[in-house]
Protein backbone atom coordinates (compact mmCIF):
# COMPACT_ATOMS: atom_id res chain seq x y z
CA UNK A 1 0.00 0.00 0.00
CA UNK A 2 1.19 3.51 -0.87
CA UNK A 3 1.16 6.09 2.31
CA UNK A 4 1.57 9.40 1.25
CA UNK A 5 4.66 11.22 3.26
CA UNK A 6 4.41 14.89 4.22
CA UNK A 7 7.48 15.76 3.13
CA UNK A 8 7.51 19.72 4.22
CA UNK A 9 9.59 20.40 7.67
CA UNK A 10 7.35 21.67 10.47
CA UNK A 11 8.88 25.22 11.15
CA UNK A 12 9.22 26.77 14.61
CA UNK A 13 8.23 30.86 14.89
CA UNK A 14 8.40 32.72 17.85
CA UNK A 15 5.50 34.74 18.85
CA UNK A 16 7.00 36.43 21.19
CA UNK A 17 5.03 36.02 24.15
CA UNK A 18 8.10 36.70 26.58
CA UNK A 19 7.40 33.44 28.43
CA UNK A 20 10.56 32.43 27.87
CA UNK A 21 11.85 35.67 29.99
CA UNK A 22 9.96 36.31 32.40
CA UNK A 23 11.05 33.27 34.50
CA UNK A 24 14.60 32.94 34.34
CA UNK A 25 16.11 31.98 37.44
CA UNK A 26 16.54 28.28 38.46
CA UNK A 27 15.29 27.15 35.05
CA UNK A 28 17.91 24.36 34.24
CA UNK A 29 17.80 21.17 32.64
CA UNK A 30 17.18 18.06 34.87
CA UNK A 31 20.71 16.97 34.33
CA UNK A 32 22.16 19.79 34.54
CA UNK A 33 20.77 20.63 37.82
CA UNK A 34 21.81 16.97 39.01
CA UNK A 35 25.49 17.67 36.97
CA UNK A 36 25.88 20.66 38.92
CA UNK A 37 24.82 19.61 42.32
CA UNK A 38 27.10 16.58 41.83
CA UNK A 39 30.11 18.23 41.11
CA UNK A 40 30.36 21.83 41.02
CA UNK A 41 30.80 22.98 44.38
CA UNK A 42 34.53 22.00 44.78
CA UNK A 43 34.68 18.72 42.78
CA UNK A 44 35.94 20.41 39.88
CA UNK A 45 38.05 23.12 38.94
CA UNK A 46 35.53 25.29 37.18
CA UNK A 47 33.41 26.16 40.74
CA UNK A 48 29.64 27.41 40.59
CA UNK A 49 29.29 30.17 43.05
CA UNK A 50 25.23 30.64 43.13
CA UNK A 51 22.87 27.65 44.49
CA UNK A 52 21.01 26.04 41.41
CA UNK A 53 17.95 27.55 42.80
CA UNK A 54 19.30 31.03 42.19
CA UNK A 55 20.92 31.15 38.96
CA UNK A 56 19.57 32.58 35.85
CA UNK A 57 21.12 32.26 32.54
CA UNK A 58 25.24 32.01 32.32
CA UNK A 59 26.33 34.55 30.42
CA UNK A 60 30.28 34.02 28.73
CA UNK A 61 32.33 36.70 29.54
CA UNK A 62 32.64 38.82 26.88
CA UNK A 63 28.62 38.26 27.00
CA UNK A 64 28.62 39.72 30.19
CA UNK A 65 31.22 42.70 29.19
CA UNK A 66 28.11 43.47 26.46
CA UNK A 67 25.57 43.46 28.49
CA UNK A 68 27.01 45.72 31.18
CA UNK A 69 27.26 48.14 28.22
CA UNK A 70 23.86 47.42 26.92
CA UNK A 71 21.91 47.73 30.90
CA UNK A 72 23.04 51.30 30.47
CA UNK A 73 21.34 51.71 27.01
CA UNK A 74 18.25 50.28 28.17
CA UNK A 75 18.40 52.14 31.24
CA UNK A 76 18.29 48.77 33.49
CA UNK A 77 20.47 47.66 36.15
CA UNK A 78 20.75 43.89 35.11
CA UNK A 79 23.50 43.04 38.52
CA UNK A 80 25.56 41.04 36.72
CA UNK A 81 27.81 38.94 38.99
CA UNK A 82 30.02 35.81 38.60
CA UNK A 83 28.47 32.44 38.23
CA UNK A 84 31.20 29.83 37.87
CA UNK A 85 35.01 30.22 38.30
CA UNK A 86 38.53 28.84 39.05
CA UNK A 87 40.31 29.74 41.94
CA UNK A 88 43.71 29.42 40.45
CA UNK A 89 46.60 28.59 43.09
CA UNK A 90 49.47 29.93 40.97
CA UNK A 91 48.60 33.82 40.65
CA UNK A 92 45.52 34.24 43.65
CA UNK A 93 43.31 35.11 40.82
CA UNK A 94 39.99 34.25 40.19
CA UNK A 95 39.43 33.29 36.92
CA UNK A 96 35.59 33.94 35.85
CA UNK A 97 34.70 31.64 33.44
CA UNK A 98 30.70 32.74 33.16
CA UNK A 99 27.84 35.36 34.69
CA UNK A 100 24.99 35.94 35.73
CA UNK A 101 22.08 38.36 36.14
CA UNK A 102 20.79 38.70 39.57
CA UNK A 103 17.97 40.44 38.93
CA UNK A 104 15.38 41.35 41.72
CA UNK A 105 13.00 38.83 40.26
CA UNK A 106 12.19 36.12 38.46
CA UNK A 107 12.24 37.89 35.10
CA UNK A 108 15.30 39.00 32.48
CA UNK A 109 15.69 42.47 33.76
CA UNK A 110 15.76 43.83 30.03
CA UNK A 111 12.47 42.09 29.16
CA UNK A 112 10.27 45.30 29.31
CA UNK A 113 6.27 45.13 28.41
CA UNK A 114 6.73 41.60 27.78
CA UNK A 115 8.93 42.52 24.89
CA UNK A 116 12.72 42.10 25.06
CA UNK A 117 14.60 45.47 24.97
CA UNK A 118 17.82 44.41 23.45
CA UNK A 119 16.22 42.37 20.47
CA UNK A 120 18.28 44.04 18.11
CA UNK A 121 21.95 43.59 19.68
CA UNK A 122 23.69 39.84 19.02
CA UNK A 123 21.56 39.16 22.61
CA UNK A 124 23.47 36.18 24.07
CA UNK A 125 23.83 32.61 23.64
CA UNK A 126 21.19 31.33 25.98
CA UNK A 127 18.82 33.80 24.02
CA UNK A 128 19.76 33.18 20.91
CA UNK A 129 19.25 29.36 21.37
CA UNK A 130 15.67 29.24 22.91
CA UNK A 131 13.50 26.94 22.21
CA UNK A 132 16.91 25.03 22.61
CA UNK A 133 18.59 23.70 25.72
CA UNK A 134 21.18 21.94 23.68
CA UNK A 135 22.90 20.60 20.18
CA UNK A 136 22.65 16.86 19.34
CA UNK A 137 26.60 17.15 19.37
CA UNK A 138 26.47 16.58 22.71
CA UNK A 139 25.12 13.38 23.90
CA UNK A 140 24.30 12.46 27.25
CA UNK A 141 25.75 8.83 28.48
CA UNK A 142 26.31 7.69 24.84
CA UNK A 143 22.54 8.16 23.34
CA UNK A 144 20.30 11.53 22.69
CA UNK A 145 17.06 11.93 23.98
CA UNK A 146 14.77 14.20 21.85
CA UNK A 147 13.07 15.75 25.02
CA UNK A 148 15.92 16.92 26.61
CA UNK A 149 17.53 19.31 23.63
CA UNK A 150 14.64 21.42 24.15
CA UNK A 151 13.43 24.06 26.76
CA UNK A 152 9.45 24.23 27.20
CA UNK A 153 7.90 25.93 24.58
CA UNK A 154 4.09 25.48 23.16
CA UNK A 155 5.49 25.94 19.79
CA UNK A 156 7.22 23.22 19.88
CA UNK A 157 4.35 21.16 20.01
CA UNK A 158 4.07 20.31 16.49
CA UNK A 159 7.66 20.18 15.93
CA UNK A 160 9.01 17.65 18.76
CA UNK A 161 6.79 14.61 17.81
CA UNK A 162 8.79 15.01 13.99
CA UNK A 163 12.30 15.09 15.15
CA UNK A 164 13.62 11.54 13.45
CA UNK A 165 15.58 9.64 15.71
CA UNK A 166 18.19 8.77 13.25
CA UNK A 167 21.25 11.10 14.08
CA UNK A 168 21.94 12.43 10.60
CA UNK A 169 18.37 13.20 9.70
CA UNK A 170 17.79 14.24 13.06
CA UNK A 171 20.51 16.70 12.47
CA UNK A 172 19.24 17.69 8.99
CA UNK A 173 15.41 18.23 10.25
CA UNK A 174 16.32 20.70 12.95
CA UNK A 175 18.93 22.86 10.46
CA UNK A 176 15.66 23.37 8.29
CA UNK A 177 12.37 23.38 11.18
CA UNK A 178 14.47 26.21 13.08
CA UNK A 179 15.07 28.77 10.08
CA UNK A 180 15.13 31.50 12.94
CA UNK A 181 19.18 30.06 13.85
CA UNK A 182 17.95 28.65 17.23
CA UNK A 183 19.63 25.29 16.09
CA UNK A 184 22.72 26.74 14.57
CA UNK A 185 23.41 29.19 18.06
CA UNK A 186 22.70 25.48 19.99
CA UNK A 187 25.39 24.16 18.00
CA UNK A 188 27.69 26.81 18.78
CA UNK A 189 26.98 27.23 22.30
CA UNK A 190 27.86 23.68 22.57
CA UNK A 191 31.29 24.19 20.44
CA UNK A 192 32.11 26.87 22.62
CA UNK A 193 31.71 24.37 25.66
CA UNK A 194 33.91 22.00 24.49
CA UNK A 195 36.32 25.11 24.12
CA UNK A 196 36.73 26.21 27.46
CA UNK A 197 37.14 22.63 29.07
CA UNK A 198 39.57 21.82 26.79
CA UNK A 199 41.27 24.64 27.63
CA UNK A 200 40.85 24.61 30.82
CA UNK A 201 42.51 21.21 30.77
CA UNK A 202 45.22 22.02 28.87
CA UNK A 203 46.20 25.58 31.27
CA UNK A 204 46.47 22.68 34.09
CA UNK A 205 48.64 20.35 31.75
CA UNK A 206 51.12 22.88 31.37
CA UNK A 207 50.91 24.10 35.03
CA UNK A 208 49.66 27.69 33.69
CA UNK A 209 47.29 27.41 36.26
CA UNK A 210 46.99 25.22 39.76
CA UNK A 211 43.03 25.03 40.14
CA UNK A 212 41.84 24.37 43.88
CA UNK A 213 39.75 21.08 43.80
CA UNK A 214 38.12 19.17 46.87
CA UNK A 215 38.87 22.21 49.33
CA UNK A 216 35.70 22.42 51.96
CA UNK A 217 33.08 24.53 49.40
CA UNK A 218 32.78 27.31 52.06
CA UNK A 219 36.26 27.71 51.92
CA UNK A 220 36.86 28.06 48.33
CA UNK A 221 33.97 30.70 47.98
CA UNK A 222 35.35 32.68 50.44
CA UNK A 223 38.39 32.50 49.04
CA UNK A 224 37.26 33.25 45.74
CA UNK A 225 35.17 35.96 46.88
CA UNK A 226 37.92 37.63 48.82
CA UNK A 227 40.11 37.28 45.55
CA UNK A 228 41.29 39.84 42.66
CA UNK A 229 38.90 38.59 39.55
CA UNK A 230 40.13 38.40 35.96
CA UNK A 231 37.96 36.93 33.02
CA UNK A 232 38.62 33.79 31.68
CA UNK A 233 39.76 35.21 27.89
CA UNK A 234 41.45 38.01 29.28
CA UNK A 235 43.36 35.93 31.85
CA UNK A 236 44.24 33.47 28.23
CA UNK A 237 46.43 36.85 27.12
CA UNK A 238 47.32 37.63 30.14
CA UNK A 239 49.48 34.60 30.78
CA UNK A 240 50.08 34.18 27.00
CA UNK A 241 47.56 31.36 25.99
CA UNK A 242 46.29 33.65 23.00
CA UNK A 243 47.15 37.14 21.61
CA UNK A 244 44.98 40.08 21.92
CA UNK A 245 44.13 39.25 17.77
CA UNK A 246 43.56 35.71 18.52
CA UNK A 247 41.07 36.25 21.38
CA UNK A 248 39.38 38.76 19.43
CA UNK A 249 39.54 36.46 15.94
CA UNK A 250 37.91 33.54 18.59
CA UNK A 251 35.22 35.57 19.62
CA UNK A 252 34.16 36.93 16.22
CA UNK A 253 34.38 32.90 15.03
CA UNK A 254 32.33 31.98 18.25
CA UNK A 255 29.29 35.03 16.91
CA UNK A 256 29.31 34.16 13.59
CA UNK A 257 28.64 30.52 14.42
CA UNK A 258 31.72 29.67 12.11
CA UNK A 259 32.16 26.32 14.06
CA UNK A 260 28.56 25.22 13.88
CA UNK A 261 28.04 25.89 10.60
CA UNK A 262 31.17 23.79 9.61
CA UNK A 263 29.80 20.64 11.79
CA UNK A 264 26.28 19.95 10.65
CA UNK A 265 27.44 20.86 6.87
CA UNK A 266 28.52 17.60 6.54
CA UNK A 267 24.31 16.12 7.55
CA UNK A 268 22.93 18.83 5.03
CA UNK A 269 23.68 17.20 1.54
Amino acid sequence: MFIPINSETPKFSCNACGSCCSHIRGIIPKEDREFIKEHAFGKLPVVQLVPAEQMTFPLWDWEAKRFTEWQNDADVDARINPLRAIMDLNSGKAIILTYFMDGETDACPFLKNNKCSIYHTKRAYVCRLFPFNRGPFIQQEGMILKESLFGECGAMEHILPEVPDEFGRMVKFLNEAFPDGSFINAVQNDVIIEWANRAIVDLIRKKIIKPAITYPYEFLLKRINNSEKVDFTDFLVNVGYLTEKEKEGLISRFDGNIDAIEKIKPFLS
